[in-house]
């Protein structure tokens, strides 16, 4: 049976989450995504960007104009229960700068059924993210060595289990959101899809990435190649975000239950986050005072958005 036969046997919503979008690479998203799913709520989290009420237009999508910035989690909240009262039985998140190859949906729910009828407890599965600074393909984050590591998909293998995945092109089963629970709307960005993973891996599912299934994503504002970092290649984000990243690391550490595995892996992200980005980048000098904003707030259990204070 093809892909595409399998897609159509149960209804898909893709959730596409905006903030100030940038129309033509939101079009671009959006006309590669209709074809391959049922419906499409775009949830907008509180801008006010004319091309939302050009793609109210667009058929089987539908806009949510929330009044103001809540943060990733909750607008995916909003959307998935959007879905899911219109009897959805998968969800597809989608960043507003993703674009989907024309069969990505169909590779992942193929990938799901034939997981699921081989005894898999299977939770979302996900696509490559072919990230356009470095064009990377076809790997995996696990939790390995007191470290995220970037796995390589062998090549007999369809799928491959791991630990986390990006929200942006996670196909995702209403029944495991059902028994997980929502995306933590306290996290506001970034974290978000990492705390819902390991909830998903402590609820006894299998997160599984599919290699053939493709999405194109940006990670970061820009890259930067690090020369003495055996060439090591680093997303780099507007300053705000390191503080989501360092204080949202500290809240995860804070919680009971998460994994040995994650811990470790994630300390060790966070100290190279404070030590390059806070020091030795380019731009550490507008990075730290974000960074020790992010500091304080985790140590001192703040959630949901930066205060303007």
């Amino acid at each position: 049976m093809s892909p595409a036969v399998l897609a159509q046997a149960t209804s898909t919503v893709a959730v596409v989450v905006t903030f100030h979008p940038d129309a033509e690479r939101l079009l671009e998203g959006l006309h590669a995504i209709l074809p391959q799913v049922d419906a499409v709520v775009v949830v907008d989290n509180g801008s006010s960007a004319p091309i939302l009420d050009a793609i109210s237009e667009l058929g089987r999508v539908t806009v949510l104009k929330l009044e103001a910035n809540h943060g990733i989690g909750f607008a995916q909240n909003r959307g998935i229960d959007w879905a899911r009262s219109r009897q959805a039985d998968f969800v597809l998140l989608l960043d507003q700068d993703s674009v989907a190859a024309d069969d990505m949906v169909a590779r992942l729910r193929r990938a799901h059924d034939e997981l699921a009828a081989g005894g898999v407890r299977i939770g979302p599965v996900g696509p490559a993210q072919v990230d356009g600074f470095n064009a990377s393909l076809a790997r995996f984050t696990c939790f390995r060595r007191a470290r995220y590591s970037q796995v390589t998909v062998p090549p007999e293998k369809a799928s491959m289990a791991c630990d986390v995945l990006i929200a942006s092109g996670s196909l995702i089963p209403i029944t495991v959101l059902d028994a997980v629970g929502a995306m933590n709307e306290d996290l506001f960005i970034d974290k978000v899809d990492t705390e819902w993973c390991l909830r998903v891996g402590r609820a006894g599912y299998e997160i599984h990435g599919v290699p053939a299934a493709r999405l194109y994503h940006r990670l970061g504002e820009s890259a930067l190649t690090v020369s003495w970092w055996r060439g090591k290649r680093l997303p780099v984000h507007k300053p705000f975000r390191y503080y989501y990243m360092v204080r949202n690391s500290i809240l995860l550490q804070r919680m009971p239950r998460m994994r040995w595995g994650w811990r470790t892996a994630d300390l060790s992200q966070m100290v190279q986050i404070i030590l390059f980005h806070g020091l030795l980048a380019p731009a550490s000098r507008q990075n730290r005072p974000m960074i020790l904003r992010g500091l304080r707030d985790g140590i001192s259990a703040v959630s949901g958005p930066i205060s303007k204070a």
